[in-house]
């Protein structure tokens, strides 16, 4: 009977959690569609790519998605059960809270010991190979957000830019002026640089350059009868495109071998936020059950939207305790350990309560 009850309430929680599971991965995937197609239209990213990349981050996601969501699917499970009055039946055949969890807290551990291998092996691999193929699509990205027919003013009127058109593919730039402000305190006079085309470029650094190909630079100041002409095949000039930010945290894709050994703080932090994602599966777990009774008068969901917020609470807990050990106010040693023991706490306490009252409910019968 006891398998036949571990396997109904397996079955049960599985629905719940693939159902939500798919629900909540969709609207990241749909977020980042948004992202991505938004930057391609500002000419930041080509078509392409974008769905390599959404591809890339969904999966990423799943790393941190899968563990709110089996928490989820079991307050749903067991609280369709506490509305048809199943769990009152189970109670009185002496099957309580503990006797639940230990079908619960397998499925737990297999998933955790699946988001061990994945957020400590999978997910940096993902990270650094969705940074490639980002800086890649960068270099290769439309320059049409400079624009063309018209001048550009970039660090402050520090550079003047003007293209006279773009190629076919709009990845070249045609029949160019480029005037680079001197610098008096340095002792650098004013450059004047023409070219036939110009293109985008980023090094390995992320720094980015306009390469302008056959041209000549003249540098000299105004009235000043010292002045060189030079002519060049091609000329790098560094430019800092508008609106660019870093598309990937660079430390999401360090290998987590190269974390164990690191004793910097940074990288403590980041492999405690990697062991946090398999550590809240079971923690998760274990809250779900007290917070999945409610009264069998009550709807379905009615314990729903109290799960959810106390887990909302929990995850952003975890961020902020990430940020705190980053900044020296939590040392490395106490790190994000003690935001997991709180839900647990709770959990335990809840439990208490739980049996307190069913202890005098058969006091009273």
């Amino acid at each position: 009977m006891l398998r036949i009850l571990d396997r109904y309430l397996l079955w049960e929680v599985l629905r719940g959690w693939l159902a939500i599971t798919l629900i909540l991965w969709l609207i990241l995937a749909s977020n980042r569609l948004v992202r991505d197609l938004a930057q391609a239209a500002a000419g930041e990213l080509p078509g392409d790519v974008i769905f390599i990349l959404l591809s890339d981050k969904t999966a990423w996601f799943l790393v941190y998605v899968m563990p709110f969501s089996l928490a989820l699917g079991v307050v749903m499970a067991l609280g369709r059960m506490y509305r048809d009055n199943e769990m009152t039946v189970l109670s009185a055949c002496a099957v309580g809270p503990w006797r639940i969890y230990k079908p619960l807290l397998g499925l737990g551990f297999v998933i955790a010991l699946l988001l061990v291998w994945m957020a400590l092996y999978i997910s940096p691999g993902i990270a650094a190979y969705g940074a490639r193929l980002e800086k890649q699509a960068q270099e290769e990205a439309d320059v049409s957000v400079l624009g063309a027919g018209r001048f550009n003013e970039i660090h402050g009127g520090k550079l003047t830019f003007y293209a006279e058109r773009l190629s076919g593919d709009r990845k070249n730039m045609q029949n160019l002026f480029v005037y680079v402000q001197g610098d008096t305190g340095r002792g650098t006079a004013p450059q004047v640089m023409v070219a036939e085309s110009a293109y985008r470029m980023m090094d390995e650094t992320g720094e980015e350059f306009i390469v302008f190909v056959d041209g000549h630079r003249y540098e000299g100041r105004p009235g000043d009868a010292e002045y060189r002409i030079m002519r060049f095949e091609r000329q790098g000039v560094r430019i800092e495109l508008p609106g660019k930010t870093e598309a990937v945290a660079k430390l999401e894709a360090v290998p987590t071998a190269q974390l164990l050994s690191s004793n910097e703080r940074r990288d403590i932090v980041e492999l405690q936020w990697r062991l946090s994602v398999p550590v809240s599966v079971m923690v998760l777990v274990l809250l779900s059950v007290p917070l999945s009774r409610i009264s069998p008068r009550k709807g379905r969901f009615s314990g729903l939207a109290i799960a959810f917020l106390v887990f909302v609470v929990y995850y952003n807990l975890l961020g902020t305790a990430k940020v705190w050990v980053e900044q020296g106010v939590v040392p490395t040693s106490i790190g994000l350990w003690w935001v997991h023991l709180l839900p647990a706490s709770l959990a335990f306490a809840l439990l208490a309560n739980i049996n307190k009252l069913a202890y005098r409910v058969r006091r009273w019968i």
